[in-house]
């Protein structure tokens, strides 16, 4: 079963980008979501403190997490309707200075209860930005090049994760974890600052606007042939989701808890796994121009299904070094580098923000939110954390090369 091009669509004229509105563009939405990323990675390596200071087990901290993820899911919704109707830049600035406002308040709770409220209005935030900032570099970046700007957008959250580890190694000790949010809330609001005055509102999108005679219904996602290309675009990032978020969520507790690693040796290992992960996003991205977005995603998917057993194995430092460089650049990197560009290419410019917003943090909110809950609920029952996370790991690998096989190859392909 694959999507077809649809017979009869006028003939559609790609808007030139300058080099430099692109390039802008490509930096800023790329930081942007690395700083977004640097806050929702500190939290996981704070869960150990959630527990003590708190009183609540494992599976209620994760919890807040998986909150924060739930509400990325009406934040993709309602961030995608403003960037369809009034601009991907407007949408972007408001969905910036709102979860760093939050990202703020997180330090100030106080109770437990209160955490879960400012991590959930945070996660609203946090689905804005990407269902604004993702289809705006789309739509900026020459068809050609879309798979590698793809890549490096992806890789910032990869960057968000080293910079949440350098933080946590840096100051945890002497800071405690609340201050950690106060530090990390304002590297975005300055990048909010610099794309209100320097970037130009996507092209693609005028064009659309200037051409259309009636705004787009959002039901057109589902409608003249394109069912299949949205629930296909809402799979593949509910299973995308689950191939890596077990990993983030749970990586770091795993080395404190079951290896009893000190603070250095945890932060280190999440550098190696994230540092792999930028890695594999701009291979990955690169590649996936040249061989397509499908077998990029079949090859990635392979990789990292025989690197997952390195869970178990995380009390050698050879075999822990080496596979989770290996499950970084293939997960992190290969799997997601083509993720952006990907889902973007599955809708038309008049609900591309609404269709790719909701579709991403669906998957966000099944694979990435759920998953993790159902991974720390079956620990006990299957061997542990460590198993539990190799088993979900490589179980949602499979699913990723089953899915990609069932949907047309779109590279190069100028956006509808």
């Amino acid at each position: 079963m694959t999507g077809t091009p649809q017979m009869g669509k006028p003939h559609i004229v790609e808007p030139t980008e300058t080099p430099r509105p692109f390039l802008k563009a490509l930096i800023s939405i790329a930081l942007v979501w690395a700083f977004d990323a640097m806050d929702f990675s500190i939290l996981t390596f704070v869960l150990i403190d959630i527990i003590k200071d708190y009183h609540v087990p494992l599976t209620l901290a994760a919890a807040v997490s998986s909150a924060t993820t739930f509400a990325r899911l009406g934040g993709g919704f309602l961030g995608g309707l403003l960037g369809d109707a009034a601009g991907r830049k407007i949408g972007l600035i408001i969905s910036i200075l709102w979860f760093s406002v939050f990202e703020c308040l997180t330090g100030f709770s106080i109770g437990f209860a209160l955490l879960f409220v400012v991590r959930i209005l945070y996660g609203i935030g946090m689905g804005g930005m990407y269902a604004n900032g993702t289809p705006m570099l789309m739509e900026m970046m020459p068809a050609k090049w879309r798979g590698l700007a793809s890549g490096l957008m992806q890789s910032g959250f990869s960057f968000g994760y080293i910079f949440a580890a350098i933080l946590y190694r840096l100051w945890y000790s002497d800071l405690g974890w609340h201050n950690l949010f106060f530090i990390a809330c304002v590297p975005a609001v300055l990048v909010a600052i610099y794309i209100w005055r320097t970037l130009p509102e996507s092209r693609r999108w005028k064009q659309a606007q200037a051409t259309q005679n009636k705004r787009i219904p959002i039901s057109s996602i589902f409608g003249k042939g394109r069912t299949w290309n949205t629930l296909h675009a809402t799979l593949i990032a509910i299973i995308a989701f689950s191939v890596t978020y077990p990993i983030n969520t749970f990586y770091a507790t795993l080395l404190k808890e079951d290896g009893h690693f000190s603070t250095a040796v945890v932060a280190n290992t999440i550098i190696i796994l994230n540092v792999a992960g930028i890695l594999g996003n701009l291979i990955g991205g690169w590649v996936s121009d040249a061989i397509g977005r499908r077998l990029t995603l079949v090859i990635a998917s392979i990789g990292t299904a025989a690197s997952s057993f390195v869970f178990l194995h995380i009390a050698n430092q050879a075999d822990r070094d080496i596979f989770t460089f290996l499950i970084g650049f293939f997960s992190i990197g290969g799997v997601w580098s083509v993720i952006p560009t990907y889902l973007a290419e599955h809708f038309p410019t008049g609900v591309r923000s609404t269709g790719q917003g909701t579709t991403y943090h669906i998957g966000a909110a099944l694979g990435g939110a759920v998953v993790p809950l159902i991974v720390s609920g079956m620990a006990n029952s299957v061997g542990g954390l460590a198993a539990a996370m190799t088993y979900s790991v490589a179980i949602a690998s499979l699913l990723v090369i089953i899915f990609a096989s069932l949907w047309r190859e779109s590279k190069g392909e100028v956006l509808e």
